[in-house]
């Protein structure tokens, strides 16, 4: 998407998005912090991030944006001043000057991942693969189960086959030709929007949810319709508010441990809900990457055995339950719709990493053991982390999560997204909760995955909370 604004009014960035974009930015290696910050937003419109005739915030908007005093952008101002890269008028602020006419629109999911060091508690992933059983690939493998020359856009037809059985086997006959293997449940979610929405349209989905889901919406030029959701998950009544007066062509929810809030919904709400999705036909994304992790163990029946005319598209994922870098997911869907993803598909790449689609395939067997020990050592991990938070920062409110790895923590500040800067310079990464919403506006929350080497996770909590100490009693003017 390109913004084509008048040379005379050009468009100005809100300050909280410029502080997102630069995240992770300081880094003493590269001088001083005002050459650091010169240096990141440079980099930020080469890459066309920040695109010609874009107008900066005002210097003290972006100081207290970026938790930085004012002469500390001034400086780096002046440094881009100097070397042409933004310009300044009186009156009109400062401009980007940048030969780049493409744009490149800021994600939400780029907000879960630092490449700048320390202690990462952003993403939500296993952090290595160290406790699956051993797998390996060989030629035989390749030859036996590969799939002829490794093209197969909608996945190995064995793998395929292993997850129609495993749906069956909790009671949901299908067939492997209802099976989309993706790279990854978020591929599977977006090929499913993608395939159900057009540009301008509805799509409904939690107030808060997934940051994901934001972006695919954004992505196909759709725009979100939020349901208002509470302990239990998506209320009914808002629900149908929302499918009677937008008639959205798709709903997208989680039924697993809720990413961010980590909230589990009732069996009670999910027959609720199956109700008011089959009053009004309704097809419904169901993002079921999460739910083998609820502690007090997978939340069955779901939307996809309880609802009777709505159509489900069940998504599922080996990313959590064994390691994010197989990058292998799943759709489940009728058969029509499946094939549908796969022209879609064709347009973005041939198919799953082969590899990668044995070794989950010799995973699955597994998958129920894998799932049981990880939902120990996650509830006991998540335990530990919201007795440390709610001792060292009382004045922090913690949703108590059901499952998952994720603390949904609210501060008592408007919007966080200085605080995750501050925290990015102390060395520890968060997500600010404004990325889990559809207009990413101002939020008090932040998402703190605990999914890591306790060591890891203590240390983490111990920097945030010299980060909230800093952020509370040192003036901003000296913060830089």
């Amino acid at each position: 998407m390109r913004h084509d604004w008048p040379v005379n009014q050009p468009a100005t960035r809100q300050a909280a998005q410029v502080g997102t974009l630069l995240a992770g930015w300081a880094d003493a290696s590269h001088g001083t912090l005002a050459q650091q910050l010169a240096r990141a937003l440079r980099g930020a419109v080469l890459a066309g991030v920040l695109t010609d005739g874009e107008r900066l915030p005002a210097e003290r908007s972006l100081a207290a944006a970026l938790s930085v005093s004012r002469s500390t952008v001034t400086a780096a101002l002046d440094e881009l001043r100097a070397d042409g890269t933004v310009e300044s008028r009186q009156g009109s602020g400062t401009v980007v000057r940048s030969v780049f006419a493409r744009t490149v629109v800021g994600t939400r999911i780029a907000d879960h991942f630092s490449s700048a060091p320390g202690i990462d508690l952003a993403a939500g992933n296993p952090p290595d693969a160290s406790h699956l059983p051993p797998i390996t690939v060989d030629v035989a493998d390749l030859l036996a189960r590969g799939g002829g020359p490794g093209v197969q856009p909608l996945g190995l037809p064995a793998l395929r086959a292993a997850l129609a059985d495993r749906h069956g086997e909790h009671g949901r006959l299908t067939d492997p030709g209802q099976v989309h293997v993706t790279a990854g449940a978020h591929q599977a979610v977006s090929l499913a929007v993608r395939a159900l929405a057009r540009p301008g349209a509805p799509v409904a989905v939690e107030a808060v949810s997934y940051p994901g889901i934001f972006d695919i919406i954004d992505g196909i030029g759709a725009h979100a319709v939020p349901v208002r959701s509470d302990h239990a998950g998506l209320v009914p009544s808002d629900l149908d508010r929302v499918l009677t007066e937008h008639t959205p062509p798709v709903l997208y929810l989680q039924t697993g441990p809720h990413n961010p809030t980590g909230l589990v919904p009732s069996p009670g709400r999910l027959l609720a809900l199956a109700e008011v999705l089959d009053r009004h036909d309704t097809t419904v994304i169901e993002d079921c990457a999460l739910a083998e992790l609820a502690f007090a163990g997978r939340v069955r029946p779901e939307l996809a055995d309880l609802c009777r005319r709505a159509v489900v598209i069940s998504v599922g994922s080996f990313s959590k339950v064994a390691w994010g870098g197989l990058r292998v997911g799943w759709l489940r869907a009728p058969a029509p719709f499946v094939d549908r993803t796969m022209y879609l598909r064709l347009g973005d790449d041939l198919g799953t990493s082969v590899p990668a689609q044995l070794l989950a395939l010799q995973l699955v067997p597994h998958l129920d053991d894998l799932a049981a020990t990880r939902r120990v050592t996650l509830a006991a991990t998540v335990t530990r982390a919201v007795d440390l938070v709610r001792a060292d920062l009382p004045d922090w409110r913690l949703t108590e999560p059901g499952g998952g790895s994720v603390l949904w923590a609210e501060l008592p500040i408007a919007d966080t997204g200085a605080y995750v800067l501050l925290a990015g310079r102390h060395g520890v990464h968060v997500a600010p909760g404004s990325i889990a919403t559809p207009t990413r506006t101002s939020n008090p929350h932040i998402r703190i995955c605990v999914d890591r080497p306790w060591a890891m996770v203590e240390e983490g909590i111990q920097r945030l909370c010299l980060s909230w100490r800093e952020l509370g009693t040192t003036p901003r003017a000296v913060l830089g």
